[in-house]
C-alpha cells in the first residue's frame, strides 16, 4: 500500500470516529490529539500576519511626529482633525502619516508618578529612534527638557521671516550651561488651543534638537500661525 493510500485510509478512519461522536466529544478529541498541529498552524498564521503587517506599514511615510504633554483634556479628536487639515495643507497622500503621541504626563516638581516615569521613558525612546520632532506642553516642561538640551535654538533654526514673526512670542529657558536659549513658541497667540481643545495654559511648542523632518516642522508652525476662525 502506498503512503497516499495509507493517508487516505487513516483519514477515513478519523472521519468515521468523529461521525459517531457528540459535538462535545468531537471538540475534546480534536483538541486532545491535534492540539500540537493546531498550535503550529496558529503560529504559522500569526507569523504570516506579522510579516504582512510589517510589509504593509513599511509602505507608509511619517511626515511629522509630535507629542502633547500635560494636556488636561483627554480627548484627541481636535488634534486628529488638525492633523488631517495639515496633511491637506501640505498635499500629503493617504500613506503619509502625522503621528500624535498624547496622554503623556510629566511632573517636573520631583514627584514623578508611575505615569510620569512611563511618559518620560516613551519620550526618550521616541527621541532616541528619531521618531519625535516636537513637544507641545507647558512652560515648566519646556524648561525641564531645555536643561537636558532637548530643544533647538529657534533663532538659529527658523527661517529669518518666520523668526521675525514669532520672536516676540518665544519662551527663553536655560540650557545645561546656563545659557538662555529661545526654545518654545507660545501657541497662545494662535488658534491652536481653540481648534484642538488642548487644555494647556500657556501652551508652548518646542522643537527637538536636530529634527529629522525639519522642513515639515517649519511648515507645521507656519500652518498653525495661519489658522483661521
Amino acid at each position: 500500500m502506498s503512503w497516499k493510500e495509507k493517508l487516505k485510509e487513516e483519514g477515513q478512519k478519523e472521519k468515521a470516529k468523529l461521525k459517531n461522536m457528540s459535538w462535545q466529544d468531537r471538540v475534546w478529541y480534536i483538541w486532545e490529539y491535534y492540539k500540537i498541529h493546531i498550535a503550529v498552524i496558529g503560529i504559522g498564521f500569526l507569523f504570516l500576519y506579522l510579516v504582512w503587517t510589517i510589509a504593509y506599514n513599511s509602505t507608509f511615510t511619517t511626515r511629522l511626529s509630535y507629542a502633547v504633554v500635560n494636556d488636561s483634556n483627554p480627548e484627541t479628536a481636535g488634534l486628529e482633525a488638525l492633523d488631517q487639515a495639515f496633511k491637506a495643507y501640505m498635499g500629503y497622500g493617504k500613506k503619509d502619516k502625522v503621528e500624535l503621541n498624547s496622554s503623556l504626563r510629566i511632573d517636573t516638581d520631583g514627584r514623578a508618578s508611575e505615569l510620569g516615569y512611563a511618559s518620560m521613558a516613551k519620550i526618550s525612546a521616541l527621541v532616541a529612534s528619531d521618531d519625535l520632532d516636537m513637544i507641545i506642553t507647558d512652560e515648566a516642561t519646556i524648561r525641564y527638557y531645555m536643561e537636558l538640551g532637548a530643544f533647538i535654538d529657534l533663532a538659529q533654526f527658523l527661517p529669518a521671516e518666520l523668526w521675525q514673526q514669532v520672536k516676540d512670542h518665544v519662551l527663553y529657558a536655560e540650557d545645561a550651561q546656563g545659557q538662555s536659549v529661545p526654545c518654545g513658541v507660545d501657541l497662545s497667540q494662535t488658534r491652536f488651543c481653540e481648534k484642538t481643545g488642548v487644555a494647556i495654559s500657556p501652551c508652548y511648542v518646542g522643537i527637538i534638537t536636530d529634527p529629522v523632518r525639519s522642513d515639515a516642522v517649519i511648515d507645521w508652525l507656519r500652518f498653525v500661525l495661519e489658522l483661521q476662525p
